[in-house]
Order: structure tokens, then sequence, then C-alpha cells
């Protein structure tokens, strides 16, 4: 219940911002590679401390307001190698973001939706994402991000990665700079 009016809460919020401003959206397309820790890795050898894990590939789009605040929907593909599935996430995406420098923005998303399993059955769960990244003026980011997927497989607890990615995003008022 506290989730749901947090959500509310956030959801009038940005209403109330974007209301002030009709012509602002945005799109963003990103790629990422989850990766998982290396199980061959001994303390002292050279090996590499993380394994890529698959693949995962992310649209969608929304409204912003000045780059600060945006909130959109967003879906795609995310295979998980070592579970051997492939994830359809279908999320609500909330983006904030403060300035780093002239042309620098330092931004933390959020995202909490669906998450579907292709090929599985029925396998769905509730999908919660967080992601922390540098963005350019360009709308070039990369991030790390963390997403849990809300549904256990093969007798595990609840099924989540962490990934490493690229991000492009473009806004519709590009001559807007957060101040």
């Amino acid at each position: 219940m506290k989730i749901r009016t947090i959500l509310v809460v956030t959801l009038l919020f940005t209403v109330a911002v974007f209301a002030q401003n009709k012509r602002s959206s945005y799109t963003q397309f990103s790629l990422s590679i989850p990766l998982r820790g290396n199980p061959d890795r001994i303390d002292d050898s050279s090996e590499y401390w993380f394994l890529p894990d698959g693949a995962s590939v992310k649209f969608g789009g929304g409204f912003h307001y000045n780059k600060r605040i945006g909130m959109g929907i967003n879906t795609g593909l995310d295979w998980l190698a070592s579970e051997k599935m492939v994830v359809v996430p279908v999320f609500a995406n909330l983006r904030l973001s403060t300035k780093l420098g002239p042309e620098v923005l330092l931004y933390l998303q959020t995202g909490y939706g669906k998450s579907i399993v292709l090929g599985r059955g029925n396998l769905m769960g509730v999908y919660k994402k967080i992601s922390l990244g540098i963005e350019d003026y360009d709308g070039i980011s990369l991030f790390a991000e963390i997403a849990q997927y809300g549904f256990s497989f093969k007798n595990t607890n609840e099924v989540w990665s962490i990934s490493i990615g690229i991000s492009w995003t473009t806004f519709k008022n590009r001559d807007v700079v957060p101040k």
C-alpha cells in the first residue's frame, strides 16, 4: 500500500510539472551487458572478476521538464544466458538528473512494471530496476543498472541482474540545458 501511495504522489507531481511544458518529450534507446561473477577466479589469479551473461536492449519514451525530471514508458528484451531465458520487461520509468558540468549530467532512473518470460509458460513477475549514469549534452550516456525480475527459476532466489551499458537519449526541445 505504501508503494502505491508513493507512485500516485509521484505521478501527480510529474503531471503537474509536465502541464507547464507540453512540447518536451524524449526517447531513449539503450544497450547493456548483464554481468556475473567468474566462478573460475582464484584470489590471486589474473582471471577476470566478471563475465558477460547475455545482452539487453531497451527502448522507450516519455515527457521531461528541462532534462531534470522525466517520466515515460519503456520495454525491451533481456537475454540472461546463465538462466537460459529471454525476459520482456514493460515498465514505467522515472528519471531524475542534475548538472555535473557545463555539458554533463548525472542521472538516476528507476523503473517499475511487469516482466514476462518468453517460452516458459506463464512465468511473470514484478520488474524493478534502478540505474545510475553520466550523460553528455548530445544524450549519449554510460550507466550501471540493477534489475530484479520478480520471479524464481530452477529453485533459486529471485532472478536479477547487474548490467553496464550505453544509452542514447534524444530530447525534443534540444536547446534546453539545465540551469
